[in-house]
């Protein structure tokens, strides 16, 4: 008896979804949401299938990936905390400033006061019971009842400024002593990470020397590269044909046609590997292009659309996905870390990931490619010229 898989039974109830959609309102895009997120959770199945149905699948190339995926969650992380201690300590800055000028302030009130009870003995202010009683005439009397009525609100406004003056300063005492703990914590967990991020550098620096004795043949070596390009093209047409069911609209509709040839280049970098040109001596041919940049150089979307995927792929590293409609896909490969999540929406130039070696290459960047309805096409065609 025929039966499906778990992984088919999920696309058919997605399938059965996008049937009965009418019934949602076309502008219900927190359900769009869902329905994207489920299907990349399914596109993650997929993956797995794909790993797992390859006849031989190197336990250092496992090792790579676990390695990798780790180094790449502890880079974001090291990011994180990176940012949350910058923001730490210029708060504790500005408390500091705070602390000083409170303080100073404090101290110019107890001068204040101290000098406006000094001018109404002076002018011998007495108590209101003994001012009525003085028998001074009525115009020296309403004189000095106005003038003790100013002193005391003054008083009063000095004194309740002081005392609001007074509990903000302890305030930001509290703050600065809970500030120094989050710093401790943070300081600390940054040290932890650093470590780790250290020993996974040098697992993945000795994974790659035993890759490099594995001493695989050409032949399997082409092999492993042509299944490589298969797994992408078999990913790419999966997303492509679910998303095309989903019926997920784009807020804008755009001919992507319109825009060809003027998209900006995803990161700053130099072109080493154009599209179809020849990889080394192994007869395939690039389907997109390999930019040469810095560790951590920013990678940016170079047209507005949804993430659609973004996880690890053998052969391509911590790769990004872009659906921007019209068909048309762009792909950010061999990263070293991913800063985005399927179905987050982004626009051009914002910042997907930070180009690295990921996929088991020794020189760090990114590996661009453009496809339109799956196929790949020539980023020379849609990026503008330099």
């Amino acid at each position: 008896m025929f039966q499906l898989t778990a992984f088919q039974r999920t696309l058919l109830w997605l399938l059965l979804c996008s049937l009965v959609g009418f019934s949602v309102a076309e502008d219900d895009l927190s359900l769009r949401e869902q329905d994207l997120e489920q299907l990349q959770s399914q596109i993650g199945d997929l993956q797995q299938q794909l790993s797992r149905n390859r006849e031989e699948v190197s336990e250092q190339r496992q090792a790579l990936e676990q390695t990798e995926r780790r180094l790449g969650e502890l880079n974001r992380q090291l990011n994180d905390l990176a940012g949350r201690l910058s923001q730490a300590v210029s708060r504790r800055t500005e408390l500091e400033a705070e602390q000083s000028q409170l303080e100073q302030q404090l101290d110019d009130q107890r001068d204040a006061m101290a000098e406006i009870l000094r001018l109404a003995y002076k002018q011998n202010n007495q108590p209101l019971i003994k001012l009525l009683l003085s028998g001074e005439r009525p115009e020296d009397l309403a004189r000095q009842m106005q003038y003790f009525a100013i002193l005391n609100r003054q008083q009063n406004a000095q004194l309740q400024q002081w005392i609001e003056q007074s509990n903000r300063l302890n305030v930001v005492i509290q703050e600065q002593t809970r500030l120094a703990e989050q710093l401790r914590r943070d300081r600390d967990e940054l040290a932890q990470a650093q470590a780790e991020a250290a020993t996974q550098k040098n697992r993945r620096a000795q994974i790659l020397v035993n890759l490099q004795a594995e001493a695989e043949q050409t032949e399997q070596s082409l092999e492993r590269k042509q299944e490589e390009q298969t797994q992408l093209t078999q990913l790419i047409e999966r997303m492509q044909a679910e998303l095309t069911d989903m019926n997920l609209e784009f807020p804008a509709d755009i001919d992507m046609g319109d825009v060809r040839g003027s998209l900006p280049w995803p990161l700053e970098g130099t072109l080493r590997a154009r599209y179809d040109t020849a990889q080394d001596n192994s007869g395939l041919k690039w389907q997109g292009w390999w930019l040469a940049a810095d560790t951590g150089t920013d990678v940016k979307a170079v047209h507005h659309g949804r993430v659609v995927f973004s996880d690890w792929l053998n052969g391509f590293g911590l790769l990004v996905i872009l659906d921007h409609g019209d068909g048309l896909m762009t792909l950010y490969g061999r990263n070293q870390t991913l800063l985005r999540t399927v179905g987050e929406w982004v626009e051009v130039g914002d910042t997907l990931a930070e180009a690295g070696a990921s996929g088991g290459f020794d020189e760090s960047g990114l590996y661009f490619e453009v496809r339109r309805n799956g196929r790949p096409e020539n980023p020379a065609n849609w990026l503008e010229k330099r």
